[in-house]
């Protein structure tokens, strides 16, 4: 009888944030080489594969946090052995952006103390809808501006901030590429904040 032994991921990245920011999209993006058009319910739970990055092969573990794990000790079964986290919010929801410093930075610190972590602004197309911004208006809000991420990634110390959507799909190519450098520079000892957008 031979016994299998499941390989640890060189890289384990585990997606979090509040539902309905843009988390399954993203990383539906990324697995299938396609942005989905229209919401999608948030089944996407695991992605495993190998990528190269700079020559080297890259086994690679993604798990998107869904929001149906609403409670904090679930996720952090989730969270042993993460080398990098991603942080969501979308641009068109305030409080997603509020919840990254309320509820997201201090639920990974305190399970994960030290890992590193990206910034996301997901949505960002949706910035400049005519009916969003009206929406967002009658409530006394706007959109998250590009320099307002920035600077909240730069203050509570992300390795990086990236916007996504359907229109830059390529951004989310950027976010994993970033995502494994920020990882191997942790390991090496350089760390510098990039905005991508």
């Amino acid at each position: 009888m031979a016994l299998l032994v499941q390989r640890q991921p060189d890289l384990k990245c585990v997606v979090v944030g509040d539902g309905s920011v843009g988390k399954t999209s993203m990383l539906m993006g990324y697995a299938t080489n396609r942005y989905p058009t229209q919401h999608v319910p948030s089944v996407f739970d695991n992605y495993a594969g190998s990528l190269k990055f700079a020559g080297k092969k890259i086994q690679m573990q993604i798990i998107d946090a869904v929001e149906g794990t609403e409670n904090p000790k679930f996720r952090q079964s989730l969270y042993s052995g993460t080398h990098i986290f991603v942080i969501c919010f979308s641009v068109v929801k305030p409080a997603s952006l509020r919840h990254v410093e309320e509820v997201w930075l201090p639920e990974i610190r305190s399970f994960t103390p030290g890992i590193p972590f990206i910034l996301v602004g997901a949505q960002a197309d949706l910035r400049s809808v005519d009916i969003i911004r009206d929406m967002l208006a009658s409530s006394g809000q706007r959109p998250i501006t590009t320099a307002e991420g920035a600077m909240l990634a730069r203050r509570v110390g992300a390795t990086c901030y990236i916007e996504t959507s359907p229109e830059v799909e390529k951004n989310v190519r950027k976010l994993i590429n970033s995502a494994i450098a920020s990882v191997l520079k942790v390991t090496g000892g350089n760390s510098n904040l990039c905005t991508i957008l």
